[in-house]
């Protein structure tokens, strides 16, 4: 019969829809008709269920190591051509960017108007003994530190010290990429992605006690 159109499912069965179910539509195709069909079989009476959307196939991501274990799912795009017609144009890489490694390096020269925290033994004088600590944010495990200006009277220490910050930033999305397991217990790395950030802090260093915190930069 003229202007239906049809499509198969399990068992040899075979839905037809009439162009009424496309009423406004400009030009009716069989392509069109078919989709209503798949959008509206969950209302068909008796008959009908819930359909995944048309073109988009999901399938189970497994582990040979935990059989029978799903480790997630995968959900593809499925288009489909005629033979007759000329081929597709080739496939577009969408895997994840992969971030790239970089260093970071800083030179401290010196420090200037630092808060003074202790008092000179001999003198009575305001007096620290300074240094710079460094580390990029999300990576204070690795922080460093300078050499000590010992005995600073003005808050002024000179260093001409330099650090060098390995990282891997994912320039697409200003990122820097850190892969730490979350607890000791963990089996496996969790991929954290945090804004690139520098942080510069000046200490007293102490002999006989925890090191003073005089001030931050970042």
């Amino acid at each position: 019969m003229p202007g239906r159109a049809g499509i198969l499912l399990g068992q040899g069965k075979r839905v037809v829809c009439f162009p009424s179910a496309l009423a406004g539509q400009k030009k009716q195709t069989d392509e069109h008709l078919a989709l209503t069909v798949l959008r509206h079989w969950e209302d068909i009476p008796r008959a009908g269920c819930k359909l995944v959307p048309e073109h988009v196939e999901t399938r189970p991501l497994l582990n040979p190591d935990k059989p029978g274990i799903e480790q997630g799912r995968l959900e593809m795009w499925v288009d489909m051509f005629p033979m007759d017609m000329p081929a597709p144009g080739p496939a577009t890489d969408i895997s994840p960017r992969k971030p790239k490694k970089y260093e970071l390096r800083v030179i401290v020269w010196n420090t200037d108007e630092v808060i003074l925290e202790d008092d000179d033994y001999f003198t009575g004088e305001k007096s620290s003994d300074i240094f710079v600590r460094g580390w990029l944010k999300g990576q204070q495990e690795d922080k460093q530190d300078t050499d000590v200006h010992y005995h600073s009277l003005t808050g002024e220490g000179n260093f001409n010290w330099r650090y060098i910050f390995p990282f891997d930033y994912l320039a697409a999305e200003e990122k820097i990429v850190i892969s730490k397991k979350e607890s000791m217990f963990s089996w496996d790395e969790t991929e954290y992605k945090i804004p690139a950030r520098l942080t510069l802090q000046v200490w007293d260093a102490d002999h006989f006690s925890a090191d003073d915190f005089l001030g931050k930069k970042g």
